[in-house]
């Protein structure tokens, strides 16, 4: 008898396991890719706020202003000694100009705001939705911005912005986009959904942990690759 309910429990446990593990897998793909998502937005909100606080700090007198490029030095010099290569001059410079950028785009209030937000997730360590940190005027990854402040032309660095974030294109295929000169052949075409549609068929899916490899955010981590 007992032999009988081991078989059959085996059977029972043989038909539900696809259906089990499916349901399993979406559960972990779908925490794997809020993470990914947390790591990026977390990044590029205190990215934003440490470049608010050197523009800051720049403007509270033409000295300090004037001796903008040793305060960036010196402040690379103290994180990067306690947090890793993520704060370099360089990188430092990038957060700097990354604020100066896009600071109008969702004013000072919004920045106060944000900043609030973000320090109080930060000690709580919970966000609005469980898993979820609210995007804010943000949606793409840090890496994602660091290629775009590349982009000269202001009309053609927020084209590119959008059809990254409408099209969830990776930062290979923002790149290949890029050098594809999409937003050149969009406003000489015509047919702007044909090339749209040219474009989609070339995109690149990647999966949610990827873009924890990103060099970038490995530095913002202080992790090696």
């Amino acid at each position: 008898m007992a032999a009988k309910r081991t078989d059959s429990g085996i059977g029972v446990a043989m038909k539900l396991a696809p259906a089990l593990i499916a349901e399993i897998r979406d559960l972990i793909l779908a925490a794997r890719a809020t993470v990914a998502r947390g790591v990026n937005l977390v990044q590029v909100h205190t990215n934003f706020e440490i470049g608010r606080h050197i523009v800051e700090y720049e403007q509270q007198g033409q000295e300090r202003a004037a001796y903008g490029q040793e305060v960036i030095q010196a402040l690379a010099e103290r994180l990067t000694a306690e947090f890793g290569r993520g704060f370099s001059q360089s990188n430092l410079k990038l957060m700097r100009s990354f604020y100066l950028q896009y600071q109008q785009r969702i004013g000072q209030s919004t920045t106060d705001q944000l900043a609030s937000a973000w320090k109080s997730q930060s000690a709580t360590g919970q966000s609005k939705a469980v898993g979820r940190p609210d995007p804010g005027p943000f949606t793409l990854s840090w890496t994602h911005y660091a290629f775009l402040l590349g982009v000269k032309s202001q009309e053609e660095r927020g084209f590119y912005e959008i059809e990254s974030a409408a099209q969830n294109w990776t930062v290979r295929e923002l790149k290949r986009q890029f050098d594809a000169s999409l937003y050149e052949r969009l406003a000489l075409s015509r047919d702007k959904n044909g090339i749209r549609r040219l474009a989609r068929e070339g995109q690149i899916v990647s999966r949610p942990t990827d873009l924890l490899k990103e060099p970038l955010v490995l530095e913002f981590l202080g992790l090696s690759e």
